[in-house]
């Protein structure tokens, strides 16, 4: 039976992202002094991924539960490389069965870092919404494609689900259907189902819960510069959106947040045994990243969202 008094957070990865899964539990636990419970989607965890969670976990007294889930609900999808049928795993958390019992629900992506307890989150209210969640840096482009164009859409990296309001309205299956339906179309991904899903009936937090921010190649079109301004100087969670993840070589240098993921994973089991030449050579390998910039967009300098997002920093 689970305990509710707890607060609950589900993470979802595969063996590849373990080591950022454990670098985001050691966030979560430095800077939290609740009882947590983290439920890890296990679809087919190698022994030795188990085992770093389980260590980081029991390091801080906290408590961890490898929670099976069945992929033969999802047959059908067109899974891929970049869209594999882990993504949708978020859209069925509320119905797993060891979760049944729980009424809210965190779930983080595992490429973020926290900086704050997660008590006030856990605590805000519903409102009678399905989920609690934050304006994705490109929600008026994904908007316009997948929405009425007025309708906020929010990331999936963050949300605090109304387990209870969800099962009773059957999320779980409607999104999963939608998702089959659409499979190998932007149309059945996970982010872009549970927005269309939930239009209407999602609470939006203030943009430092979940900080997307890699301005180099995530040109965010937050209205509010204030807030998006006052997220970055003093984010609760930071979110490695983007192709600059800190742990890319060549790639980590363009994202000015890539001390606080070192922070955290310094205290891990993957720790570089010397980070300062690392980010060195890092640094050394800036052309590449210039190349992979100018591939990727190779006409930026004539792209609007590109100058507007540089000089809403200057």
């Amino acid at each position: 039976m689970t305990n509710q008094n707890k607060i609950h957070i589900a993470i979802t990865h595969n063996d590849a992202y373990t080591e950022h899964s454990v670098t985001c539990i050691t966030s979560i636990l430095e800077n939290s002094k609740e009882d947590i419970v983290f439920h890890i989607i296990d679809g087919a965890l190698n022994d030795f991924s188990k085992e770093r969670i389980t260590e980081v976990v029991k390091k801080y007294n906290s408590e961890v539960e490898f929670n099976k889930i069945d992929n033969s609900m999802f047959d059908g999808y067109k899974k891929s490389d970049y869209y594999p049928v882990q993504i949708l795993w978020t859209m069925v958390l509320p119905d797993i069965e060891d979760l049944q019992n729980l009424e809210r629900l965190i779930y983080l992506d595992c490429d973020m870092v926290i900086h704050s307890s997660l008590k006030e989150l856990w605590e805000m209210p519903f409102d009678d919404n399905y989920i609690l969640a934050v304006e994705d840096a490109n929600g008026k482009k994904y908007s316009r494609r997948f929405l009425d164009g007025k309708s906020k859409f929010f990331n999936t990296g963050l949300m605090v689900i109304n387990c209870k309001k969800w099962r009773e309205d059957k999320i779980s299956e409607k999104a999963v259907e939608q998702a089959i339906k659409n499979t190998g179309t932007p149309l059945g991904y996970d982010q872009t189902v549970l927005n269309q899903l939930l239009i209407n009936h999602i609470k939006f937090l203030n943009l430092k819960w979940n900080l997307q921010y890699c301005p180099l190649n995530v040109w965010a079109t937050y209205d509010d510069n204030i807030e998006y301004k006052l997220a970055i100087k003093e984010p609760n969670i930071i979110h490695y959106v983007g192709d600059y993840k800190p742990w890319a070589q060549g790639l980590g240098c363009y994202n000015p947040k890539q001390k606080d993921y070192f922070k955290y994973h310094e205290m891990t089991y993957y720790k570089k045994d010397n980070l300062e030449n690392w980010l060195k050579k890092d640094k050394m390998q800036f052309y590449k990243g210039i190349i992979a910039f100018i591939k990727r967009y190779p006409l930026f300098f004539l792209k609007k969202m590109f100058w507007k997002n540089l000089f809403r920093f200057i």
